[in-house]
């Protein structure tokens, strides 16, 4: 999907506008130690410059985000129990009429992915996907007879749209009722599994068990499927997102096979390939919402002899 940084996407009452920034190198700026590779889509990264993740202290700190104090550096607090299973969750605010921001990060095996997203407010949100791998590939190997390998785990996203309240800053004093206050953003969390043809060098998946996490409740969304999705020598992916075909939920589109909705990207990392990371940008796919857009991410798990995970199925048996 291509998308220029003048296109400007109203989506549940909040416009989103990226600042279309090119492909970002990581350089040697990695938490650790080490070569950072990050070669992120502009669409997919959105208005990000980059995410800094320490797991070890966990520390995050991110650079770029409008109206996130650039040009410093603006670390972010971690909330003690998660949004999204399989992410550490991260917020931010400056101060109490500034913007709120959430943030989704994991990391292992040398890889590491974020999500971030502001609440809307002054009629638009502000969000990207960022992610980076520590040290060079290594390809995984495939069952013996096979030539293909799987990847499994969460899937976060945030979505341009009124979220739970739970840690703005409080406006402890009277303020004129029509002032434009902060929201938290919507998100989504989910399941994902990438398919890699080792022989053809193609990749596909599905991310699928969505659901949308508004302030009035929780909404189920259709599955989408990756597709056209093509690995190169370094490790590096990218592809095309279409509404799955065979969901049956009432609020995907009729017939949405052929129909581009969004871009993933990512990388392989860690011993043998034993990590993947990367990110989504998603628009239009939903008849319910207006507009709506996401930004996700995913940090991902090989499928390995003795994973008791159903969706290992291709993996080496013991």
């Amino acid at each position: 999907m291509k998308r220029t940084a003048a296109v400007c996407a109203l989506a549940l009452g909040v416009a989103a506008c990226g600042d279309g920034n090119p492909f970002t190198d990581g350089g040697d700026t990695t938490t650790g130690g080490g070569t950072a590779t990050s070669d992120v889509p502009a669409n997919i990264l959105g208005d990000l410059e980059r995410i800094s993740f320490n797991a070890s202290d966990n520390t995050l700190t991110v650079t770029g985000l409008t109206q996130d104090g650039v040009p410093l550096v603006n670390s972010y607090t971690a909330v003690s129990n998660t949004f999204a299973p399989g992410y550490t969750t991260f917020t931010g605010q400056n101060d109490p009429l500034g913007r709120h921001a959430t943030a989704f990060v994991a990391s292992r095996d040398g890889v590491q992915a974020g999500v971030v997203m502001t609440g809307g407010q002054f009629n638009k949100f502000f969000g990207g996907t960022f992610f980076e791998r520590t040290g060079t590939y290594t390809a995984p190997t495939a069952p013996e007879g096979r030539f293909d390998v799987t990847y499994y785990g969460n899937y976060a996203a945030g979505l341009n749209g009124v979220g739970p309240v739970t840690d703005l800053l409080p406006i402890t004093q009277p303020i004129d009722p029509d002032v434009n206050t902060p929201t938290q953003t919507a998100y989504i969390t989910g399941l994902m599994f990438v398919n890699v043809d080792l022989n053809d060098m193609s990749v596909e998946g599905e991310i699928y068990d969505r659901t949308a996490v508004f302030g009035a409740g929780f909404g189920d969304l259709a599955d989408l499927v990756l597709v056209d999705g093509t690995l190169t020598g370094d490790g590096t992916f990218t592809g095309n997102i279409e509404v799955d075909a065979t969901d049956p939920n009432p609020d995907a589109p009729d017939d949405p096979v052929g129909v581009d909705i969004g871009d993933f990207a990512g990388v392989i990392g860690g011993t043998d390939g034993s990590a993947m990371a990367g990110g989504t940008f998603i628009e239009d796919f939903s008849d319910a919402l207006g507009d709506e857009i996401e930004y996700g991410v995913f940090v991902l798990d090989l499928c390995v002899a003795g994973n008791t995970d159903p969706i290992c199925v291709n993996a080496v048996q013991p």
